[in-house]
């Protein structure tokens, strides 16, 4: 798509900076754009990564007025304007509304206008897809299932019975909704399987990465709030309740039963243990452990989680430990290692 500079600007509702005729044909990184490519720049060192390129212009934030005789368009948020630039640029191809032939579709299902259901998907007995929602090809679909208008479920997504799917929602490929949780009783030395019985509760605007995991609920539901993002590899487990707008990042697993407020955010690879409380807008970091509830606002880190400033002085403190031990040893305060095992029995101390 080619469009004037002007044109761009006034979608993103922007100043423009410099020559509105500017031609735009496609949109690149700030150390990467070429000729005839918008780029953006949130902070000064993409704005000088950008200089640097051709590009033909340059997204920045509102109080630069002036690129030095290069063009650009002036916004309150760089990131977001070019986010939404890219789905102009680059749009998703409209799908083909109808039933493949291959697909099987259960009693009484109930499909919106304008559903797409492409080749070898299995809908379940009373399912309901709404409005516009696009079904890849593979893709089971079980019992009593209800999915929203607007929603895209990827290839080989598996929906299991009685999961309820708000609108806008988006499951990427690979991802398994509504298995059983994880529910057994040790029993006469073997483990006897817990029922589970409750099911996956998915409200709108949510989405979730390729080969994640959500789990049932054992009774009750397993609850994704709207607006949240799940990354790849996810592991959420029964009865967890994730708040709104939550970030999960790849990798990141929750066990059973675990409460997150609206607005946290979980780097990759975290771990939360069973029954504990994550508060709004606490930030879990990579590959931490979270082992007990996490107050609203907090920043945790490490094995086990602990506010973060606490982790790093411990971290440092750690590091300093070695020369510590040395210069102790010098000093004659500390044994060396190995000699309580060199002496004598006669020779150790009572």
């Amino acid at each position: 798509m080619d469009q004037t500079l002007e044109a761009i600007a006034r979608h993103v509702q922007g100043r423009l900076i410099g020559d509105g005729a500017t031609r735009i044909r496609g949109l690149n990184h700030s150390d990467a754009a070429q000729e005839g490519e918008l780029t953006f720049a949130e902070n000064a060192r993409h704005l000088a990564e950008a200089m640097a390129t051709q590009a033909a212009a340059i997204l920045v934030s509102s109080e630069i007025r002036d690129l030095g005789g290069r063009a650009g368009i002036s916004v309150a948020h760089p990131k977001l304007a070019f986010a939404r630039l890219l789905e102009r640029f680059y749009p998703e191809a409209a799908a083909e509304p109808g039933v493949h032939p291959s697909a099987v579709v259960g009693r009484d299902v109930r499909l919106g206008e304008g559903v797409t259901i492409r080749p070898h998907v299995v809908i379940g007995d009373r399912a309901v897809i709404g409005a516009g929602t696009v079904i890849e090809s593979g893709v089971h679909v079980g019992p009593d299932v209800r999915i929203g208008e607007a929603c895209f479920i990827a290839p080989n997504v598996v929906i299991y019975r009685g999961t309820q799917i708000g609108h806008r929602v988006r499951i990427h490929g690979g991802t398994v909704i509504g298995g059983d949780g994880f529910g057994y009783v040790l029993h006469e030395g073997g483990y006897v399987k817990v029922p589970q019985v409750g099911n996956v509760v998915i409200e709108d605007d949510v989405e979730i990465g390729c080969n994640a995991c959500v789990d049932r609920a054992t009774i009750g539901s397993t609850i994704i709030k709207r607006g949240t993002k799940i990354d790849n590899q996810v592991q959420i487990a029964h009865n967890n309740r994730i708040g709104e707008h939550v970030t999960i990042s790849g990798q990141a697993g929750f066990a059973g039963s675990v409460t997150v407020g609206d607005y946290a955010i979980f780097g990759g690879k975290a771990g939360v243990v069973d029954h504990v409380t994550i508060g709004d807008k606490a930030q879990i970091g990579a590959a931490s452990v979270v082992t007990k509830s996490v107050p609203s606002g907090q920043m945790v880190w490490g094995f086990p989680a602990r506010p973060i400033r606490q982790a790093k002085e411990q971290m440092a403190a750690l590091s300093r430990l070695p020369a510590l031990i040395r210069r102790l040893t010098r000093l004659g305060k500390l044994e060396q290692p190995g000699d309580r095992l060199d002496r004598a029995p006669s020779d150790r101390i009572a």
